[in-house]
């Protein structure tokens, strides 16, 4: 019985530190770019040895992958959760508020992902889900189309809301956030309009 306990112990303090680990890990690439942050940086911030990271993940970019998907995803899904479908006024607003805490994240994994071919796949389906949640809050809209035309109208959609737009309103153009929301829900507005 007592080696049963120290077995759970074990695992629950193993648990714990691969805890710390992701926590460290979303906290340095966070705001940096992949090669600014190196496992040294990592252990040291989770106050663990570096092959303790390694044990754990194995290696760079297979603790920053486990981060997005273990971290990353799901704060961004509930971030996006609970929008009326239909209301352009909160659809907008989300993606906003969505983009003002990742934009910048995700602008990084784009342009990473044209040379970590591992970060090419998280980007498909960070387009996908992106297209589905699009699809589905925007369905009051896209049930009057058919064929054709809401497939456009979908991409058209997608398009406007991805963080691409966001990237160029908010960082090439400087406008603030407000002034964002603005000029996107025009754009949709136009789209639906069309």
């Amino acid at each position: 019985m007592a080696r049963r306990y120290e077995m759970s112990a074990r695992e629950r303090a193993r648990a714990a530190t691969r805890e710390e680990i992701l926590d460290a890990a979303v906290e340095l690439f966070g705001p940096a770019w992949f090669d600014e942050v190196t496992l040294a940086d990592v252990a040291k911030r989770a106050g663990v040895s570096q092959q303790t990271v390694v044990n754990h993940f194995g290696s760079k970019i297979d603790l920053y992958l486990t981060a997005i998907g273990e971290r990353v995803a799901p704060r961004l899904a509930a971030a996006r959760a609970g929008v009326t479908p239909g209301d352009v006024d909160a659809i907008v607003a989300c993606v906003v508020r969505d983009y003002e805490e990742s934009g910048d994240g995700n602008i990084r994994i784009v342009a990473l992902a044209g040379r970590l071919a591992e970060l090419r796949e998280v980007l498909r389906r960070g387009r996908a889900w992106h297209r589905a949640w699009v699809e589905e809050v925007f369905a009051p809209q896209l049930a009057r189309r058919r064929g054709a035309t809401r497939e456009r109208v979908l991409t058209l959609l997608v398009t406007v809301l991805d963080v691409t737009t966001w990237k160029t309103l908010r960082r090439d153009e400087g406008l603030d956030p407000k002034q964002t929301e603005l000029h996107l829900k025009a754009l949709v507005e136009g789209v639906l309009a069309a």
